[in-house]
């Protein structure tokens, strides 16, 4: 072991304090006058302290980077776990957590001592996985690579957190009790809806940079504390759907234990052809192959995510059970459909020999279009459940979470593709006289976010002001993509950067295209109309800068 022993002993002090404050949060209420559905203190204290028990076991039998990454893998769920656990302090009524209390009057109760010792174990667990990613991070510069697999390990990791993430999201058991509610994400306060999307989120991107460690330890540790954060959240509610009365079980807990189960026999299962790394190209071959394999994933990707997309557009966002009663149509359904079309053309496009390598990176960045689009449509639903009764969710809600989740996983697959395309790096830059309309396309494109394009009588346009729906995190993430890309586009060779650049263009006009796009009575233009034209001229002079650096060099 080459980095300091100290850093991996505080990240497993840390880990196994906060997995013990977990499992005592079983034990103690975690509402003052706790009326739990089921018996859960032993499964409770069982799936808190697994992880740390795992990571402890790997340490002693000598396998340090197999601890740190089980380290790591758990963290990536805290936050969300945390955001859960939220609810109960924000209003309990409110709260599907049978195994810690069930409200049997309106009236909300107060949190206990319990509550707090959970807030401590996410924040402790957290910490144990930044302290074990450095870890990991060191061993890796000290030891070199000796990931085997290829891309078909990282795909398939990813794809079973997608599943897993799916199964979050929705409902965690069904209930015919009044006072004990099971919504899915969507349906439910911000606390469990912003805990849910951060756990499907990050649940990718954390497997996505486990196997970009480049040590199979690692990756493998990190897929088993994915797989044990995910037991976790779902086992408690799937269990509840058996033991509680008026309960039954929900597809949604089914498919997340399925899918962290196979993410821990994907962790557990021999990988053949390892290597030791005596020769570091080698090594470097075995971890990072077949990168026009990954391009093509990718393109598929955004395919089928594209063809999510434009059903969310086209079918009901809404549904009424009431013929009095019209459900309304979401004003951004026809910007989805948008969306869907230009992510799928770009998808396609991967898909032609020569054209394909050279348009990979606009993924990267287009991928945020169909959030863009897709959450100003959830926006509605979001609005329409608040009345309950009548209204309720249609089957657009379904097509556009998975466009959701097809963008996101996308724009990880870009990212990890482009990770090989930098191993083989020649070292060409785009000329330095494309920085000057970058950094104005970037400041343009901040002010295009934090203004309206469109206004409207009764209407909260959604900027990075106001308009604080999901709509505002759907802005929030698009223009930090942007910057993101614009910022890369400097450092990357001119070709690539000119694709990066085409990924923005195609964001900001459809920023732009908000104002013909989404149905509004007396829709006007506002200034952030102006400011998205301008930003996208810009990235198209940016463009053309880049391009003629690419002609210079060749």
């Amino acid at each position: 072991m080459t980095s300091k022993p100290g850093l991996l002993s505080g990240a497993l002090i840390c880990g196994v304090l906060g997995s013990v404050l977990l499992a005592v949060g079983g034990l103690v209420p975690v509402v003052g006058d706790a009326h739990p559905g089921y018996a859960a203190a032993v499964l409770l204290i069982v799936l808190a302290l697994l992880p740390a028990a795992i990571a402890v076991l790997a340490f002693t039998r000598g396998h340090p980077t197999l601890a740190a990454g089980v380290l790591a893998g758990t963290a990536v769920l805290a936050p969300g776990r945390l955001l859960l656990d939220l609810q109960l302090l924000v209003d309990l009524s409110t709260a599907a957590r049978p195994e810690f209390h069930v409200p049997v009057q309106l009236e909300a109760g107060t949190a206990g001592p319990g509550l707090w010792l959970l807030f401590a174990g996410h924040l402790l667990t957290a910490a144990a996985g930044i302290a074990a990613v450095y870890f990991v991070r060191r061993e890796a510069e000290a030891e070199g690579t000796d990931l085997p697999g290829g891309p078909r390990l990282v795909v398939l990791a990813i794809g079973l957190t997608v599943v897993a993430g799916v199964g979050l999201v929705m409902a965690p058991f069904e209930s015919a009790d009044p006072y004990l509610p099971a919504r899915n994400a969507f349906e439910s306060p911000w606390p469990v809806l912003t805990g849910a999307l951060f756990l499907a989120f990050a649940m990718p991107l954390g497997a996505a940079l486990a196997f970009g460690s480049g040590l199979r330890a690692a990756a493998r540790g990190s897929v088993l504390g994915l797989a044990a954060g995910v037991l976790a959240v779902a086992v408690p509610n799937l269990v509840a759907g058996f033991a509680v009365k008026d309960a039954s079980v929900s597809p949604g807990p089914v498919i997340a234990i399925v899918a962290a189960l196979g993410l821990a026999a994907l962790a557990i299962a021999r990988q053949e052809g390892t290597r030791q790394n005596d020769d570091p190209d080698v090594a470097e071959e075995a971890k990072l192959p077949g990168g026009r394999r990954l391009e093509l994933a990718t393109g598929a990707l955004a395919v089928l995510t594209a063809a999510s997309a434009v059903l969310g557009g086209m079918t009901a966002q809404v549904s009424s059970s009431s013929p009095a009663i019209e459900a309304p149509e979401s004003p951004a359904a026809l910007l989805l459909v948008v969306a869907g079309v230009l992510l799928g053309v770009l998808g396609l496009a991967v898909f032609l020999p020569g054209v394909g390598e050279t348009l990979r990176p606009a993924l990267s960045v287009a991928w945020v279009v169909v959030p863009l689009a897709g959450t100003a449509v959830l926006d509605t639903v979001l609005t329409a459940s608040r009345f309950g009764g009548v209204l309720s969710p249609g089957p657009g809600v379904t097509w556009t979470s998975v466009a959701l989740f097809g963008a996101v996983v996308t724009g990880i697959c870009s990212a990890v593709a482009g990770m090989v395309e930098r191993e083989n790096d020649d070292g060409r830059r785009p000329a330095g006289s494309a920085t000057t309309p970058v950094v104005a396309a970037a400041v343009l494109a901040v002010a295009a976010f934090a203004t309206p394009v469109v206004t409207a009588p009764d209407y909260d346009p959604p900027t990075l002001v106001t308009g604080f729906g999901a709509s505002w995190w759907g802005g929030l993430l698009a223009l930090v993509a942007v910057l993101a890309a614009l910022a890369l586009a400097l450092r990357s060779r001119p070709m690539r950067a000119f694709a990066l650049l085409l990924g923005v263009f195609f964001v900001l006009v459809l920023r732009a295209a908000e104002l013909p796009l989404v149905e509004l009575d007396g829709a006007a233009s506002g200034a952030g109309l102006w400011l998205a034209i301008a930003a996208a001229v810009a990235t198209a002079i940016s463009a053309g800068f880049v391009t003629r650096s690419a002609d210079d060099e060749s």
